[in-house]
Parts: C-alpha cells; structure tokens; sequence
C-alpha cells in the first residue's frame, strides 16, 4: 500500500471522527443527554485519563519547557481546546449540525484574515479574494438564504456560537505556530488537556451548582462522554498526525473538508436533516473561495 493510500485512509478518518463529535454533540442537546458545559470538560477529563500512563513521564520532564513561553501557552490552550469545543457544544443546542460544519469550513480563511490583523502576515490578492467570497457564502448560509432574516432575528442563534469557535480555533492555529518551547507531539497534546481540564473545572462547578445540570449517568451519557473523550479527542490526532507525516500537511489539508460531507451524512441519517438551496450556495461559495486562495499570483 502506497503512502499516499495509507495516509489518506488515516486522513479519512480523522474527518470522520471529527465530524461525529458535532452529531453526539447536537444528539446530547435535543435529548438532554449532557448539558454543553459539562459535556466540554467530561470530554477532556477522559482523554486526560486514557493519556496519562502513555504521557506523563515525558510531560513532567516538558513541563519547566513551558516556562519559556507562559503567556503564549495560555492562549493556545485557552483558545484550543478550552474555548472551541465549548462553544462549538453550546452553538449546537441551537443550530443544525449541517450548518454548524459549513460555517467550520471557513476556518482556513479566518486563519489567513486574522493571521494578517494580529502579525501583519503576507498575503495576496487572491487570497483576500478568496476569503470574502467564502465568509459572503458562510453569511449566506446563517442567513437562511436571505439577509432580511438576520434583520428579523430568524436564523439559527447557535450559528453566533459556531462562528465565535471558529474564530478561536483560527487564533489557536495561528497561536499554535509560535510555539517555541521546544514540546511538541503528544506530550504538548496532553499538556494541554491538563490545562484545559484545569481552565474549566470552575466552569463545570458553575454548570453543576448554579445551573443544576447534573448529570444522570446511563448507557446513553456513558457513550457521549466516551465518544468525545475517545475519538475526536485522541484517534482523530492520531490519525490526523500520521497522514500529515505520511504525505504533509500541504496535501492533508483539503481532507478537513470531507468534514461537512460526512457530517451531513450522519446528520440525515441520525436527524433527517437536509440540505436546503443556501446550503449548495454556501459549499460552492467556500469551494470557490479555497481554489482562489490556493492561486499563486
């Protein structure tokens, strides 16, 4: 099996996983399974427990590393993990898991617009081209088709929700890369979880004794939780990691937008949604919008 085979199998599936962490999440929220909060923190506290006997003897050793950088390290873990899952749970209680993963699409433009703003990085004209066109499809797609709708507040609110995860998952990735402590793979990977599981534990006492959110533990909750403490949390990084070594991260990046096939898939299969005409304007718009910011001036 060729390389280019094996990493786009691994490739495939990190989509896949990926895509199904918005289906348990919206699954969660129409059947009261595990409130968005909650759900944000259990998800890391399991990846944190599976990854500790492999992690941490090398993450105690990384550990001073961190030192190097600290305000970085707290905007890459706070905008990551912590602040994108959240949001992307809450978003879901309020929107359809087909819009919420047309508007994650955009998250490679928001990466170059805002990589501009914040370090005045280069970019082109096709570039900016292709942005605008990709956010006007997105809008579109929040819209319900008509912009009359944002002005008579009748879209999807969690849509907001999406978008404001996705913007902190562009920080996150622009953060990402001025990582210079010297950790990296896995052991920054479990780091992080360990972090963020300390950023939300007040936020889940919040949830639990202010918002009485308890959690009833059954065979549903169980497999939630499990769910997104297991798969899009450790086999989609995995996976993820082994295509981009197999064949880079140039190649790999186009598989991400398998996430809205596969999503919408399991999303007509599991809640019978489907895709409206603003939708199609929405896929095009942002297809449209990559083959423009991918053009070499």
């Amino acid at each position: 099996m060729s390389n280019s085979l094996k990493a786009a199998i691994f490739l495939c599936f990190a989509s896949l996983f990926w895509s199904g962490n918005f289906i348990i999440g919206r699954l969660s929220s129409l059947e009261n399974l595990v409130s968005p909060l909650s759900l944000a923190f259990y998800r890391w506290v399991i990846a944190f427990i599976i990854l500790t006997p492999f992690c941490l003897q090398k993450a105690i050793k990384d550990l001073l590393l961190l030192k190097k950088q600290p305000g970085m390290i707290f905007l890459i873990i706070l905008t990551g993990p912590t602040l994108f899952n959240t949001l992307v749970y809450i978003g879901l209680t309020a929107t359809t898991v087909i819009n919420s993963l047309l508007v994650i699409t955009t998250t490679p433009m928001l990466i170059i617009l805002l990589n501009k703003l914040i370090y005045k990085s280069e970019t082109n004209i096709y570039q900016m081209i292709g942005v605008i066109i990709s956010l006007l499809g997105v809008s579109f797609v929040i819209a319900k088709g008509n912009y009359q709708n944002i002005l008579n507040s009748e879209f999807y609110s969690g849509d907001l929700f999406i978008l404001l995860a996705v913007t902190s998952w562009a920080l996150y990735s622009i953060f990402l890369k001025k990582n210079e402590t010297g950790v990296s793979g896995f052991s920054f990977l479990y780091l992080s979880f360990v972090f963020t599981v300390i950023l939300l534990f007040p936020v889940f006492l919040f949830d639990i004794f202010v918002q009485n959110n308890y959690l009833e533990f059954n065979q549903k909750t169980l497999l939630v939780i499990g769910y997104t403490g297991i798969f899009p949390s450790i086999f989609s990084y995995i996976c993820w990691n082994t295509g981009v070594a197999l064949i880079g991260p140039n190649k790999s990046g186009p598989f991400l937008h398998l996430m809205p096939i596969f999503g919408g898939i399991l999303a007509y299969l599991v809640f019978q949604e489907t895709l409206e005409t603003y939708h199609y304007a929405g896929i095009v718009s942002v297809i449209i919008g990559i083959i423009i910011t991918n053009k070499n001036n």
